[in-house]
This record gives structure tokens, sequence and C-alpha cells, in this order.
């Protein structure tokens, strides 16, 4: 290999460095095991912190927890259940520590991959939900991603599916819970609309979950939570135990190309 060929390695490999230092992939492998809950009210799993995932609002036969029944980019995923119960739900929520907070409008990125296992029976527009927790002091409630509600009207059965909700493909519409504007009943916004209605809006929060007047059963999985801000992406990957860390393929490359460069040089000095 050429010494210019050595050096354009060392430079692509610099700038994977630079690049992966606005990225966080993020394991997530507890609280461990299913967490469910037979009774009619809210139950919250355990583990509860902040910048920490949870189980909550699980109720009327409902179960989420991380499992390798659907595994994907790994050993495991996020897998619900939910019982032929229109009272059935579970979600999983992440709520960010005050310093870690930020306005909806510094989010330019938001996406997740799910999927929908062929036993549910639920209505076919049926999936895991994508939520934002938000709030600007006054109002709060959750901003809710549903497929439904973008042209979606079955969802796929039995393979994964990424949606892109804030980001390359634009923005997707998004309604609102809680005291929020137009609270289960405008679904026509994006979030850039909701930023400029409510400019001080923050995002305190994630949340995933199923269920609450479904008509049926459900069983699928969530994975690859990811999120971007001030150009940090962050990616929550749910497995059921922590992967192995090999050494990083840019290091890896940095080290040849001076490895390489050092053999040249010592044969031109010989």
């Amino acid at each position: 290999m050429s010494i210019k060929n050595l050096l354009c390695t060392i430079g692509l490999s610099a700038m994977l460095l630079t690049s992966g230092a606005a990225m966080a992939d993020v394991i997530v492998t507890n609280p461990a095991g299913v967490f469910s809950n037979n009774g009619p009210s809210n139950a919250m799993g355990p583990g509860f912190a902040a910048d920490t995932w949870f189980a909550n609002n699980v109720r009327a036969g409902g179960s989420v927890g991380i499992t390798g029944t659907y595994a994907h980019a790994g050993n495991g995923s996020l897998a619900f259940a939910g019982p032929a119960n229109a009272n059935a739900k579970a979600d999983f929520e992440y709520y960010f520590s005050t310093a870690n907070q930020f306005r909806l409008s510094d989010l330019s990125a938001l996406s997740y991959d799910w999927l929908r296992a062929a036993s549910s029976t639920a209505s076919g527009h049926y999936h895991p939900a994508l939520r934002l927790s938000v709030t600007d002091g006054t109002r709060s409630g959750y901003l809710v991603y549903e497929g439904v509600y973008n042209g979606q009207t079955v969802a796929p059965v039995g393979s994964w599916t990424s949606v892109d909700v804030i980001g390359t493909a634009g923005q997707q519409k998004i309604w609102a819970t809680g005291s929020l504007p137009d609270s289960f009943s405008n679904y026509n916004r994006t979030a850039a609309d909701w930023a400029a209605l409510l400019p001080g809006l923050t995002v305190t929060g994630l949340s995933i979950g199923i269920g609450s007047g479904w008509d049926g059963s459900f069983a699928g999985a969530v994975d690859l939570v990811s999120y971007t801000v001030a150009g940090t992406t962050t990616t929550f990957n749910f497995e059921t135990r922590a992967l192995a860390v090999p050494e990083p393929s840019s290091m890896a490359l940095i080290g040849v190309g001076l490895a390489g460069l050092a053999f040249v040089r010592r044969r031109k000095a010989g």
C-alpha cells in the first residue's frame, strides 16, 4: 500500500471517530424480566429513576419486558403483549433528568423499529405507539405517533418496520393527550406544528406502548428507539444481555494504518 493510500485510510478513520463522538448507542438490559399486571389499575414496574427505562401503566393482563422472543439488532428486543381486553395496556417509559430535557424545537430526528406478531387479533392498524412526554410548564401530555394517522391502514405482520417520525423523511403527524391543545381531537399536526404552536414546549420523556381500547389481543416488540438533539443522536438498543464489545473498527483502521506507515518508512530508510 502506498503512503498516500495509508494516509487516506487514517484520514477516513479519524472522520469516523469524529462522527462517532456525536452518536451514543445505549444497550438497555434492565430492568430484567417481563413485568405484567392482571389488575384493573395501572401498575409501575421496578427500576423507576430519571434517565432509565421502566415499565409503567401496565394493567388488565398487559405485559412488557426485554426478551429474546423477537431478537432484533442483537440478542433481544422490547416485547409487548396484551389479551383481548379493551382495558389492557402496557408502556415502557424513560424520563429525562432536568438537565437532560430539551425543547421540542431542538429535536431534529426521532425514529424506532416495531414488530406486530402474526398471533395478534387486534384490528390490523394497531402497532406499538411512540410518544413524547411534553410540557410548557402549564399544559402537559403526550405527543403520539401512530401509523394509522399517517396513511398506514394495515400494519405489516411478522416483519420489522422502521419508522422515521421526524428526520430525513420529513415529519409525521402526531396527536396530543392530556391538557395539550386539541387533545384527542386534532390528528394533523407535525412536531414542527406543535413547536410553533407552543414555542416553550419541553420534552421530558419517551414512551412506547400498546393497548387501551384495543379490540383484540396483541403481541409484538420495539427496538432501536432513537432521537437527535443538538447534533447528538442517542439510540436505545434493548438486549437480554450486554453485547460483546469488539475493538472499534475505526481504532483498528488507525492502528493498521499507522503500523503500515511505519513499515513503509522502515523500508524506505533501509
